[in-house]
């Protein structure tokens, strides 16, 4: 029987990443960041014309909550799951669909809260500014994130990619403290939000078209090096000088 997932045109990617995390390491943590599932659109057009329009409020398509159901039932089951997500509700649903898929397999999961931190300094200023330029991520992710992290946005709009990059690193570098070898941490959050990580933390480029629904990257932390597997393979990368101790 072919899933939901299975049927999605951009699930390709998404069922590779499930693929990768059968290579993880066992005894070792892993740390999985993914874009939201699928979300209603709206047209340009229609966005521009309704002045209440906010993109931030665009929920889940019921297919992509199954879809999210189908890629939690999907993960490993001999590890141990917290799942993360932004303020924004899409990412919430997003989660409480891959734990409910990994219960229904019997994988032992639960929702750790909010990430504390965001891109935006003033969210509502930098909507705001994002409409009156005309703006629309469903039309330029891929021009958006390089515009960021190549420092061209403002930093009243976005903060710096790399700030936040930091930041998020030791938030996931202190969310791994004293947690068991069967640890997978699962962070939920969007598009440019994880390609700013995959550029900063290992020096990749953003992918061309953007990231699709529930891709992303996993990686475990050893010794000497960080393992990443990204776009169906697995890279050993050297971690950033500024990258947060373990302790």
């Amino acid at each position: 029987m072919t899933t939901t997932l299975e049927s999605m045109v951009w699930g390709g990617p998404a069922r590779q990443l499930l693929e990768c995390a059968k290579d993880l390491e066992p005894g070792k943590p892993a740390v999985m960041q993914i874009r939201h599932t699928a979300r209603n659109t709206v047209t340009k057009e229609q966005a521009q014309r309704d002045p209440k329009f906010d993109g931030r409020s665009l929920p889940s398509t019921n297919e992509g909550i199954q879809a999210a159901i189908d890629f939690g039932s999907s993960l490993p089951k001999s590890r141990s799951y917290t799942l993360y997500n932004t303020y924004v509700e899409r990412t919430l649903e997003t989660a409480q669909g891959i734990m409910r898929g990994m219960k229904n397999s019997g994988i032992k999961a639960q929702l750790g809260g909010k990430i504390p931190c965001d891109i935006h300094l003033d969210p509502e200023a930098s909507f705001q500014w994002a409409k009156k330029q005309k703006w629309f991520p469903e039309y330029g992710a891929y021009n958006t994130t390089c515009k960021w992290i190549a420092g061209l946005r403002p930093t009243s709009v976005l903060r710096p990619s790399a700030d936040y990059s930091r930041e998020v690193a030791g938030i996931v570098v202190g969310n791994l403290v004293g947690v068991s070898g069967d640890a997978f941490h699962l962070y939920v959050s969007h598009d440019n939000w994880v390609q700013a990580l995959v550029f900063h933390w290992f020096g990749v480029p953003p992918e061309v078209g953007g990231l699709r629904y529930l891709d992303g990257f996993l990686v475990q932390f050893v010794d000497d090096e960080m393992r990443v597997w990204f776009r169906g393979k697995c890279d050993a990368f050297d971690y950033p000088y500024w990258w947060p101790k373990f302790v």
